[in-house]
């Protein structure tokens, strides 16, 4: 690789005249000379060690990002704004993956392996020389283990700490749930079954807070025997829609688009029309959604968003700009497809 030293040699002059010239310092060299230098750096195609030179002035305009799974669907998105963000601004990105799900098969309570887990790539990020640092989560969760020794601003995204040290951004599931129910009342339905995730889970404790809102907004008395649990899988779906439609509900509100797809394979078992003879609202707006028929009308979250805000947060701390450390909510998207009906039935 050419180096400004060869450049120098070969144009006679010293390793700072060429170094101000081709960082368009005015006045280094005169006209003839500077444009001497720049024609050879471009022919032996010079390439800056930006690196070096930021490390030099103590910027390296890099920012890291540790996700907990990076196969998981929402994290990709995320990802995606971070880097969009800060491409736009000028910055690069270290990105590293905790691998959660694989390495310890879909456990994510506070243990301390985690925490050592975590402590060696923030480590390693502090070694990247890193000026912020973004932290994906796998799933929207208090997270209780605040990270040792952290040395540069630190925002969490799609999960939150236990208590407000850093900033977070999160999506509103309260608000797209009471969105969504409130939706399915205007269409006429009032026996509006729920498909709900474990109540372990942030986002089913919080679209069952908006879902229960939303009714006794319209005073609908909220029927507990129309809520069931499973386990965000489509066999659950499955089997939790035969004991909703038992009961006569006339819409299904699952808390995600894999459980409501076991809706659409009970419906079909009672030769039931999606969108005619039952109506369903999904969540997440997964590629799968859309490719029912009828399409299924379901919950889009600011998955991008959330990545782009991250990632504006680290930028302007690292300006040490005034940020406030509590939670950011972004509202989602309802998205309304041909799986919702008006309701017909005499209730």
């Amino acid at each position: 690789m050419i180096t400004i030293k060869e450049i120098a040699r070969l144009s006679g002059v010293s390793t700072t005249t060429v170094s101000n010239v081709l960082n368009g310092k005015s006045g280094a060299a005169g006209k003839d000379k500077a444009r001497e230098i720049i024609e050879l750096a471009h022919n032996l195609q010079y390439m800056p060690n930006t690196l070096a030179r930021n490390l030099q002035q103590k910027k390296t305009n890099t920012i890291g990002i540790i996700t907990e799974d990076l196969t998981v669907f929402n994290t990709p998105e995320i990802v995606n704004g971070i880097d969009a963000c800060c491409e736009e601004n000028g910055y690069e990105i270290i990105l590293a993956n905790m691998r959660l799900f694989k390495r310890y098969n879909n456990d994510f309570t506070d243990t301390p392996k985690h925490h050592e887990l975590l402590d060696s790539m923030m480590r390693n990020m502090t070694a990247k020389q890193v000026e912020g640092i973004v932290y994906v989560g796998y799933h929207c969760r208090e997270i209780a283990y605040l990270p040792s020794r952290v040395q540069v601003p630190l925002v969490y995204a799609y999960c939150y700490l236990k208590e407000d040290h850093y900033p977070s951004v999160l999506f509103d599931d309260e608000k797209a749930a009471m969105d969504v129910t409130r939706l399915l009342i205007e269409k006429g339905h009032r026996r509006i079954g729920v498909i709900c995730g474990p109540m372990s889970s942030f986002h089913a404790r919080a679209r069952l807070r908006g879902y229960f809102k939303a009714l006794a907004e319209h005073q609908i008395k909220a029927k507990e025997d129309l809520i069931v649990y499973g386990d965000w899988e489509r066999p659950s779906g499955y089997r939790l829609a035969a004991s909703l439609l038992d009961k006569k509900v006339s819409a299904i509100f699952s808390f995600n688009d894999l459980m409501a797809s076991g809706v659409y394979e009970q419906a079909a078992e009672r030769g039931l029309q999606i969108g005619k003879d039952i109506s369903l609202f999904g969540f997440d707006n997964r590629d799968i959604s859309q490719g029912y028929s009828p399409q299924l009308s379901t919950v889009q979250p600011p998955l991008n968003e959330i990545g782009r805000l991250s990632a504006e947060i680290i930028i302007s701390r690292m300006k040490h700009r005034k940020i406030n450390k509590n939670k950011t909510a972004l509202p989602c998207t309802i998205l309304e497809r041909q799986s919702v009906g008006i309701c017909r039935r005499r209730l």
